[in-house]
């Protein structure tokens, strides 16, 4: 499989926050992948507003129940192995303190996104001291050493966009690897706005495997090709980010899309033509997934004014954020 080149810390970012959102938007389909029963059931995803000492915050925390009891079900997305700070005693942190929160069982994971990370990881924190025992066990998932073609035949959504990232059939180019991918994907049932960011996602997770000029040949040209996202963001110059890190090109163009979708909006609705002051206050807000709750909020919203309200909060809340 060709490979690309390990990437910097805010490009990983971008592959955790994809990964995050897809797990946010499918967790029915992640609790069933990760503990590898049938019967799982989410109760709620929470909000994993704990940060560490070091600013790490924990992926997703999803309320659920397990075997017929409460618990909580920990999945923590990793692109390349934590150096700084051991994934042991990651783990051991977020479980800590995901008890000391809800008092419930946890079931904790880490999945690894790219074909070398993890191999090392030992799956537990352990210290051994007399009277002073702690284990920490956790499930190492890494998708490299999974067989992909049995999730692509299945069909599961929430898993979908990161098959690339499994192993392929044997004997089976990359190329027509990621083509079928990308067909799977493309033929699952969506409004055409959730499967263009659908499909970008799977681009994004894509890249962190293959080189340029495979994802250029066999996704950018074929299936995507129709979609306005992508279209965007070949205007946009995403051939220079992904050969130098995709990370600037994408979130930019996406909020880009992101705006005009919701000023588009506003303005059909509401027959607004003069949406200056909001299209400058939209620019405040620097987080893509509020910027798709804006977009979601423009369809429904009964009001420009109550539209204004919940950009308001938004604005404030991004503000507070990024102190």
């Amino acid at each position: 499989m060709a490979q690309r080149p390990d990437h910097s810390a805010s490009n990983r970012r971008q592959y955790d926050t994809v990964s995050k959102v897809l797990i946010h938007q499918n967790p029915e389909d992640w609790l069933r992948f990760s503990l590898g029963i049938p019967e799982a059931e989410v109760i709620e995803v929470l909000e994993t507003e704990q940060p560490t000492v070091k600013s790490n915050r924990v992926d997703s925390f999803i309320r659920a129940n397990v075997h017929g009891e409460e618990a909580i079900v920990h999945l923590e997305m990793q692109t390349h192995d934590s150096r700084e700070i051991l994934m042991p005693y990651r783990m051991a942190g977020y479980v800590g303190r995901g008890i000391e929160s809800f008092q419930l069982p946890i079931y904790s994971h880490v999945i690894y996104l790219h074909p070398r990370a993890g191999r090392t990881d030992p799956g537990e924190y352990v210290q051994g001291m007399s009277d002073y025992e702690i284990r920490i066990r956790y499930k190492v998932i890494r998708l490299y050493d999974l067989e992909g073609l049995p999730f692509l035949e299945a069909g599961v959504k929430g898993l979908i966009p990161f098959v690339p990232l499994m192993k392929p059939p044997k004997n089976m180019e990359p190329e027509e690897w990621i083509r079928q991918c990308v067909e799977v994907a493309d033929s699952l049932p969506q409004d055409n706005i959730a499967k263009a960011d659908y499909l970008a996602d799977l681009a994004i997770l894509g890249g962190l495997v293959f080189d340029y000029s495979t994802i250029r040949e066999t996704i950018m040209e074929t299936v995507m090709q129709e979609s306005s996202v992508i279209q965007h963001f070949l205007q946009k110059g995403i051939e220079q980010g992904i050969e130098q890190g995709i990370e600037q090109g994408i979130e930019q163009g996406t909020r880009e899309i992101l705006i005009e979708g919701i000023l588009e909006n506003l303005e059909v609705r509401f027959n607004a033509l003069n949406l200056r002051a909001v299209a400058s206050t939209l620019e405040y807000v620097d987080d893509v997934q509020r910027l798709r709750q804006l977009r979601r909020e423009a369809l429904q919203t009964p009001s420009l004014e109550a539209f204004w309200q919940t950009l308001g909060l938004i604005v404030t809340t991004n503000g507070n954020d990024s102190r």
